[in-house]
Parts: structure tokens; sequence; C-alpha cells
């Protein structure tokens, strides 16, 4: 310790006010030298701070209180703990410092929270205090021990953080100028993104910038219809004195001159005087329904519905009826008034509604002042004060247009209607809700939500809403529900940005979301689509990829137990991409480029590794069950078609005996009976058919089956008939020789007994092949067999075509329906044609089977 530094720190220690300044707490309480506690810089101006110690004598608790409002919470617990304050002080103390270590550790924990978004928005993989080595825990605790120091570290992070926020403005910026092909962008799409940018809302310009998104037009959303101005403050005067008044014309305030309907409108004097009527009969017994049937139809004159007849209803305190509106290209598309209309129930605000509304949206017309709130849930409250305001003229004098006067009537009831009211409207009793999806009008229709709502979010605010959800109607009705739907409060404009941004780290209404969203995913497939792309992309940040790649991660992702044969993913993408979860781009797929695969992988709650795991379990239970019930069906196919190629081959030999025994010329008789050796012979054969059909399905030439059938069937018909077999090169499919064989030999069984009842001499029978490629990319052929046999009666294709068997020609009327079982089997589709062949004249019959590519591996 230097010699100067002792002299100072004893006499410092002696010193009676030696714990009321701030600068010298630490030093004296750790008893190290001033010079390496305090550092040089504070040595020199200690003589300053011990003068106006000396000047201005201030109290212990009076130098913590500082300390405590510097943030530096560990000298406040050095003097607590010293013994160095008196009780009452340091008790009041140490209270105050618990509250603002909770309070500066929950700061902290928003300022952490605030960067670590800010780098997600900048697609940063990792915040600027996580770059730096800083764990969050030990931030938080700094902030609880020495906030100053905490905020100084800050300060450095935010500096990094508005750099990169700039240099990526500065690339949106480019962008969005280069992504116009040479044309300038217009001034709306470089306003939003700068509004964007300014809300550091970077994921959003990006999506913005990047999409050919169609703007609306100003004068299409709510800003093309005025607002009418609201009546002056009327209910000074009693409502009758103030109808009376617009009744005689004679208005006894001059505040009242100007909101009399003019002499030409119509529709607006026959409100007031409606309304006059309704209030005169008095609030202590129940309305008239005819004084409320003419109410209501002033009321749909005035907002130009066509509705000439009202159905009114008397109950015990008030009236039940319909409220309709005329559609409106210009208004929102609301279906609340549409064809079935909406509940109106006209009361004094005293009678409660009846039970029968309790389940629906409905409006509560209350011919009085506006009072207190109304209890009912999904109730839209019209009071008197509304009904004259769709009376009244506009500021310049003129007649309101119907539209307007529309529209102030929803943006009146809409508030009390609330967002399930809005939304949910097509329930029993009612119309359809807002209609929140379609591409293109999405910002559009979310504009017309918030405006009826009475709030007015900036387009930013709109988009960001849009974007969280991707569009999608349910996941929009969950984020709005948590965003809009709180009774007794009116978020503006200004709050609800704020309030979007709390909801939006909030998982309860995501969870929601992603469940609803998943329960329209049709099936396993489109769920282990969907994980297995949210895995790749998370993992691996993947923006694009193909079904086979998506295949070969479920394969790692299923381990030993291996892929289920009926989890197919390229049958899952089809409905991920109609629902707008996933794109097609140059043949490739990737994750749609807003928040909904976010939501959804967040929503679901696990990992999505967990989730493919689940599902791939799922698919194995459906798969053992269809493997079990195609067993049973197959045995049973089996048995069939064996059955029926025995009975053929037996009704064969009894034609062929038959023919034998009347056949006069000897060479006839020798051929016959060579075909009769050959059919015994396959006859014998029978009992090992069964073995046959069940052997496992094999990689098979489907030129080789065909033409090995056509063999038989041409031996079979003595030479007679002739078979052509065209574009049936090269192509494979995967079946069972003998049971694939077996849907061309009933063919040309068929085929053989139709070209018999022509009495021709000759018979032809063309097979015609031709391969081609399905929308997923899997390849397919069209097999379509023609014959010159008689044909068929009229409707008999339909009969065969809707599984009747039909005997003809002797036969037992099962072998169009083996054939078509057959087909299916291996997934494929057989339609007998109606139109006879235009060339061979006789049946026709198309077959689809699907193919194995030349690469596949067996």
């Amino acid at each position: 310790m230097e010699p100067t530094d002792g002299i100072l720190l004893d006499v410092l220690q002696e010193w009676s006010d030696r714990w009321s300044h701030t600068a010298l707490v630490s030093a004296l309480a750790g008893g190290r030298p001033l010079s390496s506690a305090l550092g040089a810089d504070a040595l020199d101006g200690l003589a300053d701070e011990v003068l106006d110690g000396l000047l201005v004598p201030r109290g212990a608790a009076t130098a913590a209180r500082q300390l405590l409002a510097e943030g530096r919470f560990d000298l406040v617990d050095l003097m607590i703990d010293g013994g160095r304050l008196p009780l009452e002080d340091a008790r009041q103390l140490k209270s105050d410092l618990t509250d603002a270590r909770l309070g500066a550790a929950g700061r902290a924990t928003r300022a952490l929270h605030l960067l670590a978004r800010r780098a997600e928005q900048l697609d940063l993989a990792r915040s600027w205090h996580d770059v730096d080595g800083m764990a969050h825990d030990s931030l938080v605790e700094l902030a609880t021990t020495d906030e100053s120091a905490f905020a100084e570290l800050l300060a450095g992070w935010e500096t990094q953080a508005r750099e990169a926020e700039r240099l990526r403005g500065d690339e949106l910026r480019a962008e969005l100028e280069r992504s116009r092909g040479g044309e300038p962008p217009d001034r709306a799409a470089r306003d939003l993104l700068e509004e964007c940018l300014t809300a550091g809302e970077f994921r959003l310009a990006r999506v913005l910038v990047r999409s050919d998104r169609a703007q609306f037009r100003a004068d299409a959303g709510p800003s093309g219809l005025a607002r009418l101005p609201r009546p002056v403050q009327l209910r000074r005067y009693a409502l009758q004195d103030v109808l009376e008044w617009y009744q005689n014309g004679e208005l006894r305030s001059a505040e009242l001159h100007g909101w009399l309907p003019a002499y030409e409108d119509t529709a607006g004097r026959r409100l007031t005087d409606a309304l006059a009527a309704l209030v005169s009969a008095g609030a202590d017994r129940p309305p008239e329904p005819s004084s409320v049937r003419e109410l209501v139809e002033a009321l749909h004159e005035c907002v130009g519905t066509a509705e000439p007849v009202v159905e009114c209803e008397a109950l015990v305190d008030g009236v039940v009826s319909r409220l309709y509106c005329t559609v409106d290209h210009r208004l929102p598309p609301l279906g609340l008034f549409g064809r079935a209309g909406v509940a109106l129930w006209v009361a004094p605000s005293t009678a409660e509604p009846p039970e029968q509304l309790a389940s629906t949206p409905f409006i509560w017309l209350v011919p009085e002042w506006e009072g207190e709130t109304l209890s009912a849930e999904g109730c839209g409250a019209l009071y008197a004060d509304d009904l004259l305001r769709l009376a009244a003229p506009t500021p310049q004098g003129s007649v309101p247009p119907a539209a307007e006067r529309q529209l102030t009537l929803l943006r009146a009831v809409a508030p009390g209607l609330g967002v399930s009211g809005l939304l949910d409207a097509g329930r029993s009793g009612s119309g359809r809700g807002l209609e929140l999806a379609g591409r293109g009008k999405a910002a559009l229709q979310l504009s017309w939500f918030f405006d009826l709502l009475g709030l007015q979010p900036d387009s930013v605010t709109v988009e960001a809403v849009l974007y969280e959800t991707g569009g999608h109607s349910l996941a929009l009705r969950e984020l709005l529900q948590a965003l809009c739907d709180h009774p007794g409060s009116r978020l503006s404009g200004r709050d609800l940005r704020a309030r979007l941004e709390a909801v939006r780290e909030g998982m309860d209404w995501r969870r929601r979301a992603a469940r609803r969203v998943q329960e329209q995913l049709p099936g396993v497939n489109a769920g282990l689509a969907l994980h297995t792309a949210l895995w790749l992309h998370s993992g691996g940040g993947r923006g694009e990829f193909e079904v086979g790649e998506l295949s070969d991660v479920l394969a790692d992702l299923a381990g030993s137990g291996g892929v289920p044969p009926l989890a197919e993913l390229a049958e899952g993408v089809g409905p991920l991409v109609a629902l707008g979860i996933m794109e097609r781009r140059n043949g490739r797929l990737t994750l749609a480029p807003n928040g909904l695969p976010e939501l959804l992988a967040r929503g679901s709650g696990r990992p999505s590794e967990e989730i493919v795991a689940d599902l791939l379990r799922q698919a194995r239970e459906q798969a053992d069950a269809v493997l079990a019930q195609v067993v049973i069906s197959l045995n049973q196919l089996t048995v069939d078609t064996v059955d029926h190629y025995n009975a053929n081959l037996q009704r064969k030999l009894s034609e062929i005996n038959t023919g034998m025994v009347e056949e006069e010329d000897r060479e006839r008789r020798l051929t016959l009976n060579e075909e009769y050796l050959r059919v015994s012979e396959q006859l014998r054969q029978v009992g090992s058919l069964m073995s046959a059909a069940k052997e496992a399905p094999r990689r098979l030439s489907l030129a080789e089956v065909i033409v090995e059938q056509t063999c038989g069937a041409h031996l079979g018909s003595g030479g007679r008939d002739r078979y052509d077999v065209t574009g049936a090169e090269h192509l494979s499919i995967k079946a069972n020789p003998w049971l694939l064989g077996q849907v061309f030999w009933n063919l040309f069984d068929n085929s053989r007994k139709a070209i018999d009842a022509t009495a021709a001499k000759h018979g032809f029978v063309e097979v015609t092949v031709t391969a081609w490629t399905a929308v997923d990319g899997k390849p397919w052929c069209v097999i379509l067999v023609a014959d010159s046999g008689d044909g068929m009666a009229q409707g008999v294709a339909s009969r065969l075509n809707q599984g009747e068997c039909v005997s003809t020609r002797n036969g037992s009327g099962q072998g169009i329906r083996l054939a078509r079982a057959l087909t299916q089997l291996y997934e494929g589709r057989l339609r007998v044609l109606p139109d006879p062949s235009p060339e061979l004249l006789g049946a026709q019959v198309r077959i689809e089977l699907p193919l194995i590519s030349a690469s596949a591996v067996e």
C-alpha cells in the first residue's frame, strides 16, 4: 500500500460520514488500497468528493438509495450487511432492493429476448450476446448485481444490432429495385418496405420484396367509404322530445340543426318516424310487432335492402325479427346479413334476450339512449343514437348513399359481436362469417375485419398477422381471437402493434392453430411429409428439397424399424401444397416463405423427429391392419380366380367333347383331340395354381405377360384369331405373373366368345399399350383391349362398370369382375368402354396400371 493511500485510508476509516459517499463505499468496505479500488482517475477527484461531503452532509441511507438508483445492488448489499444503516432504513431498503432486483431481472430478460428476436428476424444463427459467449443466466445475474455494467454491455450489442439491421435494410432496398426487371417499384411498395424495416419486420420485408403480391386499391378497402359523422350529444334531452322535434321540424336547440333528414330523404325520415312511433308507445310494455315491422322495414330501406316481407314474432318482453343487407362489392365480404339474415331482438335494455338467440350472433336494437354494456355474448348493440346517425345527412347536407349507411350499421354492431361473432357467424340461424381466406385478398379482408372492430392498424401490422399465419383461415382465426377478443377493452390502432408483439410469443394460440391446421391433413402421409420437411429445414437449413430427399430423411428417422409400406410421402405432398404449407418451385419443393411452417413446428410442442416417430407407429399399425385385410381378400380372390379358371376349362372340355362326337371330318376330329389333351393337361395342373397364385409379386416384363396369354388364346381358338400387341416393349410392372396373366386371360376369353357370336371365320384382337407419367412423377400405362366381336348391348358396359355380373354367351359373368379385382390388387383401374372399337367394331376395355421405372431397384 502506498504511504499516501494508507494515510488517506486511515483518515477516511475514522471519518464519521465515511458511508455517506457512494464513490467510497466499495473501497472502504473492502479495506483495499484506494488506488486499486477506485482507480487513478477517482483518486484525483477524491478530495473534491470529501470536500463536497463536508459542505453538504448526507446520511448513509441517502447514499444507499443513490446507489440503488444507479443499479449498484452489490454495494447496497454491502451497506446493509455491514450494519452501516439505521434498522428501519435497512429494512425498507432491503425490501426496495428485492423489488429492484426483480425489475432488473425482468428488464434484462426482455432486453436479451429482444436481441434474440432481432437476430432471428435477420436469420442469424445466434444473437450477439451468444456470439460473445455470454450465458443468459449469467447476464441476468449481472443485471441484478450491477445493472449499470449490464447496461454498458447491452449498449455495445445494441450498436452491433443496429449496424446489422442497417446493412440488411440496404440489401432489401437494392433487391426491391432489381426485382421489378428494370422498372422502378411503385411508391406503395417502397413505403411498405420502409415501414417493415422501421418496425424490425425483416422476414416480412423479404417475403414482400420477393413476392408479386397484388396491391388492392385504396378505395377498395375501408378508406374507400367515408365514415358518417357522429351526431351531436343529444342525450341531454329526452329521446321522445328529440324525436318529436324531428317529426314537427321545430328544433328548440341550434345544435340539432343540420341533423334533420332532408325532405327528399324519404328513407331517413321514415326511419325517424318509425323510431318515434316505437318510443312513444312507452318502455313499460313490450313493443307492438306492427311498430317493430315498420322500424325494420325503414332500416332496410336506409341500407338499400329490398326485403319486402319482414317476419316479426312477439315474445314476453320484446320482438324477434331479422335484419338483411344487400351484398355490395365495396363492402366487406361479410355474409352475416346474407340470405338467412341476422337475428334481431327489439326490446329495451332491461329486457333479457330469449334463449333461442343465445347460441348465435344477433343484434339487440334498443329504442333508447345508449345505456350500460350489454352482457349477452356475441351481441351487437344498436341504440337510438345509431339509428339517428343513419338518418342524419352528410356534413354537406346531402343524403348519404345506402352503402355508407350499411357500413355505418356494420361498424356500429361489429364491436359487440366480437371476433367469434364475426368469424363464426355461420352457425345455425345466421349467415356466413367474415371470409378471411383467398389469395390476393387476404390483406384487404383483414383490413375490413380490423375496421369493423373499430381498430385502424398500420399496414405492417396487417401484413405481420398474415405472415405469422400464412394467411391460413384457421390459424388466422386463432391469432385474431388472441389479439382482439378482450371483453371490456378497446385497443387503439397504436396499441394493437404492441399487443401483437406480446401475442406472437404466446404458445396457447399457436398450439390451437397447429392442432386445427393439422386436423385438416388427410391421413398419416401428409403429416409425415410435413414434419420430415420441418425437421430437414430446421436441422440443415434446407430451403428446397425433393420428395426423394424427404424419403431418405424419413428412412433415417425410422431407423431399424424401417418405413411402413403405406408411408408414401409423395401422396402427402399434394395436400400440403393445396393448404399453402408447401410450394413447388421449378420441380422442387419448399416450405411456404411465411410463418406458418414455424407455427406448426412450435405449436406442435414437440421436436419433429418425435412426431415423425409417432406417425410412423400409426403408419405401421395401419399397414398391419391393411395387410391382414389384403391377405384375406387375396386368398378369396385367388380361390375365386382358380375356380373360375377351372370352370372355364371344364366348359372348354365339354365343348370339345361335343364337337368330337358331332364332327364328321377326320382331320378336324384329330385337331379337336389334340385340343382336348392340351386342356386336360391344364386341368390336371389346377391343383398347383393355388401355390403359383400366392407367390410374392416380382418385377415382370409387361410385354411377356401379355404375349404369353395371346399365344394361349391363339391356340385356344384353333389358330383362327389374330392378336396384335403394340407399345408394351421395355415396360416393367411388379406383380404375381399368374394373377396378372389372368386379367388378360379373362378378357381374351370374352373376346373369343364375342367373335364366335359373329359367325366370322377369323377374329382379331388388338392390345395397345401407352405409357404416361402422372402429376406426381410416377410412371403409368394405359392398356386398350379391343376385339372384332359382336360388341355389347346398350347399358351393359355401365352395368359391368358398376360391378354387376352380367352373364352372356353361356358365360358365368365373373370374368370382368375378377379382371377388375385383380387390376385393383395392383392399384390399377379397369373400365369397359360403352362405345365400340372404331376399327374392329367390337368391345373395348381400358386398363390403367402403375409401372416401375427401368432404373428402379427391385
